[in-house]
């Protein structure tokens, strides 16, 4: 796959972005753990929330994304309101207690307010991290915009864009719990992630002034991503709507294993924001290597659905023999 030098420095803004929006998770986590009192519950909120966020956004941008002339300079500033955005959770976080407080009162509570106080917080976390995690949401729909110019394009530019991003967001989550957070605290590492999101919206709008707009002309649309190529046969094309519900199972059983291994971890490292963050970034950089090697592969709808049954095959098997030998690591630790 050939790539023009413009589309490298469209990966290098979302290795960037996705550097700063997983800083931002391991700090969100850090600090709903101080309000919920466990990082088990804090993990799973902020986890919810967060990719909720990312859903809604990304939902919304591939409705609206065909209609950007400059979705590069949409992009740009998506960023920057992800760093605004960033810098209001702390506040939000501290108000949210307090009307817990107002609300339910202290933390001394009966069974029936703790339960109360899960739900409240629960709501609360989604209503917190709306905002930046909707925006990082709608960055990708974006950049795939202004990358994909043809239906063939698609597995690979937008494999090559969610590797690089989740690459990032790997890194990102070893930086902030290994050198940041221990060193500066929360607040400093906050204020690194927002520099790194404006750092990327200079980058991209650098970018975009340099670039073209893009027009019906020059790029597909929504609709022609998804129409079938003249002379195929629609009826199989309309039988891959079958894979969309297997996704959502897929991602849900996915990031139920990571609350999963994240436990069990927590019964070597500890329940700190060590064990977080190497589940986290194993995690991550899994999705990565997965995503890199899958941009080659889905040339077409053929090998990427037997890509997919391969890929669902390995997962399941893979997953036991990991749980199988977690009980090992002790000894060898």
């Amino acid at each position: 796959m050939k790539l023009e030098p413009r589309f490298i420095l469209l990966v290098a803004c979302f290795v960037l972005s996705g550097f700063a929006g997983l800083i931002y998770e391991t700090v969100w986590m850090q600090q709903f753990a101080l309000v919920f009192g466990t990082s088990e519950l804090a993990l799973a909120t902020v986890l919810a929330a967060y990719m909720a966020g990312l859903a809604l956004g990304a939902a919304v941008a591939a409705r609206w994304a065909h209609r950007v002339r400059r979705p590069v300079l949409i992009y740009a500033i998506l960023e920057l309101g992800i760093g605004l955005a960033a810098l209001a959770v702390p506040a939000l976080i501290k108000a949210a207690s307090g009307l817990h407080v107002a609300l339910l009162g202290g933390s001394n509570l009966p069974e029936a307010a703790t339960a109360a106080s899960a739900v409240f917080y629960l709501a609360s976390s989604f209503f917190i991290l709306l905002v930046p995690t909707t925006l990082m949401g709608a960055t990708l729909p974006l950049l795939a915009r202004q990358a994909v110019r043809q239906p063939q394009e698609i597995g690979r530019r937008i494999g090559t864009l969610y590797a690089a991003n989740t690459a990032g967001a790997a890194a990102g989550t070893l930086v902030a719990a290994f050198l940041l957070l221990p060193r500066i605290g929360l607040g400093p590492t906050v204020g690194c992630a927002v520099a790194v999101n404006f750092a990327v919206f200079v980058m991209a709008a650098l970018l975009s002034a340099l670039a073209p707009s893009t027009s019906s002309a020059s790029a597909p649309t929504t609709s022609d991503l998804h129409r079938p190529a003249p002379g195929s046969d629609s009826t199989a094309w309309g039988a891959h709507s079958w894979i969309l519900p297997l996704i959502l199972i897929s991602g849900a059983v996915s990031f139920t294993w990571e609350i999963l291994w994240t436990r069990l971890l927590g019964h070597l490292l500890g329940g700190s924001v060590y064990a977080f963050a190497t589940m986290l970034a194993t995690f991550l950089a899994g999705l990565a290597l997965g995503s890199a090697a899958a941009a080659r592969l889905a040339s077409d709808p053929e090998r990427a659905r037997r890509g997919f049954v391969v890929a669902q095959i390995a997962i399941a098997g893979l997953s036991f023999a990991a749980f199988s030998t977690v009980d090992h690591l002790p000894a060898l630790a």
